[in-house]
């Protein structure tokens, strides 16, 4: 009877530490999701209280195009230039976010960390899984891919499907357009070269497209940018970055029609949170002859938005650009 009884006190004692332990749990705190195509990376907090704030209730987004081995060249840097990036930029007190949270908090439902920075690659070029992937994985670093529709699969340069389906499943890849299929000059009226996103285009007769031609050649593309997503990877993008980093009020209202909602350019400068969503900036990391350490005075510059005191203007595209 006593050896009964001695089991039945033990028992009741391991029910109600196992009670206590189930309800400390479920007082925790849930991880909250943020509103994007892929879900968003919590920045992990800072290691003490002596890092540097560049700046609060902004973020920087830092745009790359080609991750070589070995080999830098134009828009291309080595492997080790683009690791090193992130290494000064984690030792300076920077913290990278996914976009999702950029967009939650340019929607007023989150905030952002100090010094909160956004990885984003033009183009989708096959280098970022081959080498940018892995560097993502050991630092836990999430980044946005802006793909071009019609090559992706079917370009050897380029990312196949499968390859951004396995980059969306880590949880740490965000897949943007990029155009279908204009992503290339074209001559204008004007007889100078504009990206043909935001310029009429001339047939083999030579004739230019009227407004209402170009409108639906970018509407048609758009939403066919947005069809083969949803059909490859099963969801359409909010988010876009435009080739050569021109745009017009014009092309602004076809690509919203087309369901995208959060659109970069190579404008540089910080966003904060009454930020036009079309007009993002978006600060140029990806030159050969830029240094980490040249990149963090360019993060300093930029967070001040010097040139810009009143937001970026309706429309631009690069004055000296040639296809």
């Amino acid at each position: 009877m006593l050896c009964r009884k001695r089991f039945y006190i033990a028992g009741v004692v391991v029910a109600a530490i196992l009670a206590a332990f189930i309800s400390f749990f479920q007082l925790l705190p849930a991880t909250p999701g943020l509103t994007g195509t892929q879900p968003a990376k919590k920045a992990a907090p800072p290691k003490n209280h002596s890092e540097p704030v560049h700046y609060r209730d902004k973020v920087a987004v830092l745009l790359y195009h080609c991750v070589s081995p070995s080999q830098g060249g134009r828009g291309t840097i080595t492997l080790d230039r683009f690791e090193a990036d992130l290494r000064v930029l984690m030792e300076n007190g920077y913290r990278f976010i996914a976009v999702s949270q950029l967009a939650a908090f340019l929607e007023g439902k989150g905030s952002v960390p100090p010094n909160a920075v956004v990885l984003t690659f033009d183009d989708g070029y096959r280098q970022v899984y081959d080498c940018v992937f892995p560097v993502l994985k050991k630092y836990r670093i999430p980044a946005t891919v802006f793909v071009i529709g019609q090559e992706t699969g079917t370009h050897p340069a380029f990312l196949t499907w499968e390859e951004l389906r396995c980059l969306e499943r880590s949880g740490l890849v965000t897949v943007g357009g990029h155009t279908f299929e204009q992503h290339y000059g074209v001559v204008t009226p004007a007889h100078d070269t504009k990206p043909a996103t935001i310029a009429p285009r001339r047939d083999r007769r030579g004739v230019y497209e009227t407004e209402r031609e170009y409108e639906a050649r970018m509407l048609a593309d758009s939403r066919r940018c947005q069809e083969i997503m949803l059909a490859r990877l099963g969801h359409i993008s909010p988010y876009f970055a435009y080739p050569y980093g021109a745009y017009t009020p014009s092309l602004v209202r076809i690509l919203r029609s087309a369901g995208y909602r959060y659109m970069f350019t190579v404008l540089v400068g910080t966003n904060a949170k009454d930020q036009d969503k079309a007009r993002l900036y978006r600060i140029d990391a990806g030159k050969p002859e830029l240094s980490p350490r040249g990149l963090l005075e360019t993060l300093d510059y930029a967070a001040l938005n010097p040139d810009r005191p009143n937001g970026p203007p309706a429309s631009w595209w690069p004055e000296e650009w040639k296809e």
